[in-house]
């Protein structure tokens, strides 16, 4: 399940150890840059790692602020990819072993339903579906599970009802159809937009290959990740009014997942945080925090990476100071 690890934190900060024992890798590291960090914050980050030193009150109180920020950083950023791979793994596993999806698809039952039903009929090859649909009542991750031909036609989508509602019925222009096809292994997308709902989505192909001698490619099986499962996840939890805001980027610094989004059905188009140095720290593999203008605001920015597929994401947890 999503997020569990971050349970460990009621009883860090019930126990007052997160102000005591904090990991020597959780310092806080308040980055000196001019044009992000405010002047009153240079001796903090002068000072030698851990807690923060100064005769001021008040960056004592920022440094550990920042410490404990910064490891719940850690535990979500280490939660998402636990899900992330976990659900990449579910894929796999069915589209590596003797399962029905390694069985070569009906082609020429699907040159005679593509245009009209945008793929095989809901009843046709049911033992594959029904992986997809098992695979979508395990995993949350995902808003939905598909299979393609090489060549990158629509073979079926489960929820049927989002097969027949597409509009475009070969994804072979797409960038990771090309990817998982040239790398053999799991490829996922930019942050792209779904051709159904218009809403942002990331898609992970994973290549499916005749299991005999030859290990001919012949399908790809593909899930589209849920944001709007993440934006629920991030607003559930316990310590959100705390941290005041979580949001999850993707590597071209686009929103995907955040807490600030609203919880009814209207799709609000999200932030970009291209210009945030913490974002720019996060993709490069690196985690701390900093203090950056957002919005207008004044705000400690804790920032992990978050490894999805073969992306590097940034996970920054924001409080208004």
């Amino acid at each position: 399940m999503i997020l569990g690890s971050i349970s460990i934190l009621l009883l860090i900060s019930l126990s007052g150890i997160i102000l005591m024992s904090i990991p020597s890798s959780l310092s806080t590291v308040l980055y000196a840059q001019e044009s992000t960090v405010s002047p009153s914050l240079m001796g903090v980050t002068r000072n030698a790692p851990g807690l923060a030193t100064s005769s001021s009150n008040s960056n004592v109180s920022l440094g550990i602020i920042s410490n404990d920020q910064e490891l719940k950083a850690k535990l979500l950023a280490k939660d998402l990819e636990d899900t992330i791979r976990d659900g990449v793994s579910a894929l796999e596993l069915v589209s590596n072993n003797t399962t029905p999806m390694t069985n070569p698809p009906d082609i020429a039952l699907l040159k005679s339903t593509l245009k009209t039903l945008h793929g095989i009929p809901q009843n046709a090859d049911e033992p594959k579906r029904k992986l997809a649909q098992d695979i979508l009542s395990k995993y949350k991750v995902f808003q939905y599970v598909a299979y393609q031909t090489p060549s990158g036609d629509v073979y079926f989508v489960e929820p049927y009802a989002h097969q027949v509602k597409l509009h475009t019925l070969n994804f072979a222009f797409r960038e990771q159809s090309k990817g998982v096809i040239a790398s053999k292994k799991p490829y996922m997308s930019n942050v792209i937009s779904n051709v159904v709902t218009g809403r942002p989505e990331a898609v992970i192909d994973v290549p499916v290959y005749l299991q005999n001698g030859n290990k001919s490619l012949i399908g790809i099986v593909k899930a589209a990740l849920n944001f709007t499962y993440f934006d629920q996840s991030f607003r559930s939890l316990s310590f959100i009014d705390s941290v005041q805001r979580i949001v999850l980027v993707d590597h071209n610094g686009t929103a995907t997942a955040d807490s600030s989004s609203s919880s009814n059905n209207n799709y609000v188009p999200k932030d970009s945080f291209t210009n945030l140095q913490s974002f720019k720290n996060a993709i490069t593999d690196k985690s701390g925090s900093l203090v950056e203008s957002v919005n207008g605001s004044k705000v400690l920015v804790s920032y992990h990476p978050v490894k999805a597929v073969q992306r590097i994401w940034a996970l920054l947890l924001m409080k208004i100071i």
